[in-house]
C-alpha cells in the first residue's frame, strides 16, 4: 500500500530508540497521510496533534496530551525529529530523489551506532565534519578577498590606460581587454560561490543526520529556528547575497565593454 510505503520511509529517518515502544503502525500511517496532506509544510505542531490522536485511544491520561503551545522545551524539540523525518520522506516521494535508505548506507556503511564507542566515533566525525565547513567558511572568505583584489587592481589599471593613452581609440582598447578579463573573473567568481553554497548544504546535511544519533542537535535545532530558510525576512543565506558583489561586477564590466566598443569605433566621442 503507498501510504505503508510512505511510512516506511519516514520510519528509515527516525533515529533508533525515539519511536514509542508500542506498535506504531498506525501512528507511522497517520504521519504518512500528514505528510501527503502537508508535505515540506508539516509543523512541528502539526506532528503533536497526530501523536496526540494516535495516543488518546492507547492512554487517554497521558500527560502530554495537551496543547502544542503548553508542551516543555524538551517536548517540543522531539516533536521536531519526528517533522524533519515526514518532511525528508514527502520531499523525497515528490522530486523522486535518492532514496534515505542509501544516503544512510553511505554515511554509516557499518550500520547505525549502537554501543558507546560507536557513538563516540560518530561524535569525533562529527566534529571532523563541523570543523570542515567552518574551514569551507574561511576559504569562502579568502576567494571573496582575491576577487575583490584582481577586481579593484583592473579598475586601477583601466584608470591608468586612460590616463596614458595617445587616443581615445587607443585607450578605449586597452580598457576593453580589461573589462573582458573583468567579465571572466566575475563569471568564475559567481560560479565558486555558487559551488561554496552547494557543498556547504551537502556538509550539512551530513551534520544534520548525524546530530539525530547524538544528544543534541544543535545545528538541527538552529535551522528550525530560522523556519529552515522558507522565510526570506527570517533568514536568507549566505550565498544569496554573497552573489551581489560579483553581479554588479560583472554588470560595470559589461557596460565598460561595450562603451569601449563604440569608442573604438567612433560611434560616440568623448574623453574618457
Amino acid at each position: 500500500m503507498y501510504l505503508d510505503e510512505l511510512a516506511s520511509a519516514i520510519l528509515a529517518r527516525i533515529p533508533e530508540g525515539r519511536m514509542p515502544h508500542e506498535d506504531t503502525k498506525e501512528l507511522l500511517k497517520i504521519y504518512a497521510v500528514l505528510a501527503r496532506a502537508k508535505g515540506t509544510d508539516v509543523t512541528c505542531s502539526d506532528v503533536h496533534d497526530a501523536w496526540s490522536a494516535w495516543m488518546s485511544g492507547r492512554d487517554p491520561s497521558h500527560e502530554s496530551l495537551v496543547p502544542f503551545e503548553v508542551l516543555p522545551d524538551h517536548v517540543k524539540a522531539e516533536d521536531a525529529i519526528f517533522a524533519d523525518a515526514i518532511r525528508a520522506a514527502a520531499l523525497e516521494a515528490k522530486n523522486g530523489l535518492p532514496s534515505h535508505l542509501e544516503f544512510m548506507e553511505v554515511l554509516f556503511p557499518s550500520g547505525l551506532p549502537k554501543t558507546e564507542s560507536q557513538s563516540k566515533e560518530v561524535l569525533d566525525l562529527y566534529k571532523i565534519m563541523v570543523g570542515s565547513s567552518e574551514s569551507l567558511v574561511q576559504r569562502r572568505q579568502a576567494v571573496n578577498t582575491f576577487f575583490l583584489t584582481i577586481n579593484g587592481a583592473l579598475l586601477t589599471a583601466g584608470g591608468l590606460i586612460v590616463q596614458s593613452a595617445q587616443s581615445e581609440q587607443l585607450g578605449a582598447w586597452g580598457v576593453a581587454v580589461l573589462a573582458v578579463a573583468g567579465l571572466i573573473l566575475c563569471g568564475a567568481w559567481r560560479s565558486l560561490i555558487t559551488s561554496f553554497g552547494q557543498l556547504n548544504k551537502g556538509k550539512f546535511k551530513v551534520i544534520n543526520t548525524m546530530e539525530r544519533h547524538l544528544k543534541s542537535a544543535i545545528y538541527a535545532a538552529e535551522w528550525e529556528a530560522l523556519g529552515r530558510g522558507e522565510d526570506p525576512n527570517v533568514y536568507r543565506s549566505f550565498t544569496s547575497r554573497e552573489i551581489w558583489v560579483p553581479t554588479a561586477l560583472l554588470a560595470l564590466h559589461a557596460i565598460t565593454f561595450l562603451t569601449c566598443l563604440l569608442v573604438a569605433f567612433g560611434c560616440i566621442s568623448f574623453r574618457l
